[in-house]
């Protein structure tokens, strides 16, 4: 009858055994932990941002990185919180926009000029229009009228519908004239155009029939500022080279 005592004892003794080695074998095994995303690192940017062939200071040209925005002042200058290892972007209407890594705290742009439409007016004043801003257009009685491309008349009454990408000149100032195949019902504006193949006309602008007045229009590089010139008071028009429209 003693055996029972000692059976009693050996299997509190494996009992125990197991409570004791159950934390070392839980010890062994490697707890897993969520670990979070590094956070993108910041730092503040700044320079300045200047036309690459005259050099000038622009204003109000866009500074961009990851959804954040600047814009430069007077001296076109600018600063902006950003991300490291990210790309900051410079964007100015008549300009092409230069992207660059942030790679540094000081960053310059030295924008290229997109093409241009250059104006001379009759006074002797020079404006300087965004290409891709650049319309023809005229006032009617209920709106203003504007567009990409301008009605013609070329002598003897043929139609012509161009775009401003045929032309390579206007020689003015354009003027009345009474041209009854073009226009029956009073004067009309005649210009000189010279096409991109060099070749030179007189035409008559068939919006401006009956004495309308008739503009080129668009954006000022310079200032950003939206000016309307009468085709009356223009001297001279050049339009951009067609290989750097073909760049665009």
């Amino acid at each position: 009858m003693t055996s029972h005592p000692r059976f009693a004892r050996t299997f509190c003794a494996l009992i125990l055994a197991v409570l004791v080695a159950a934390p070392l074998f839980a010890a062994g095994k490697a707890k897993q932990r969520a670990v979070a995303p590094p956070k993108a690192e910041k730092t503040t940017i700044s320079g300045t941002v200047t036309d690459a062939i005259t050099g000038q200071p622009l204003q109000s040209t866009f500074i961009t990185s990851n959804g954040m925005t600047a814009v430069t002042d007077t001296a076109g200058h600018y600063s902006m919180t950003c991300t490291l290892t990210s790309d900051v972007t410079a964007t100015r209407q008549g300009y092409l926009p230069v992207k660059k890594p942030v790679n540094s705290t000081q960053i310059d742009f030295a924008l290229p000029q997109g093409p241009a439409v250059t104006v001379k007016l009759t006074n002797g004043q020079t404006i300087v229009f965004d290409y891709d801003s650049t319309k023809l257009g005229y006032a009617d009685v209920f709106q203003y009228v504007s567009d990409e491309r301008i009605n013609l008349c070329k002598s003897g009454g043929t139609a012509w519908l161009a775009h401003k990408s045929e032309f390579a000149k206007f020689f003015g100032p354009a003027h009345p004239v009474t041209d009854d195949t073009c226009c029956t019902r009073g004067p009309i504006m005649a210009i000189d155009i010279q096409t991109k193949d060099g070749q030179r006309s007189t035409t008559y602008i068939t919006d401006s029939c009956f004495g309308i007045v008739y503009d080129i229009l668009g954006v000022e590089r310079s200032s950003l500022t939206p000016k309307y010139l009468h085709l009356a008071d223009v001297s001279e028009v050049t339009f951009p080279d067609p290989r750097l429209l073909a760049d665009e």
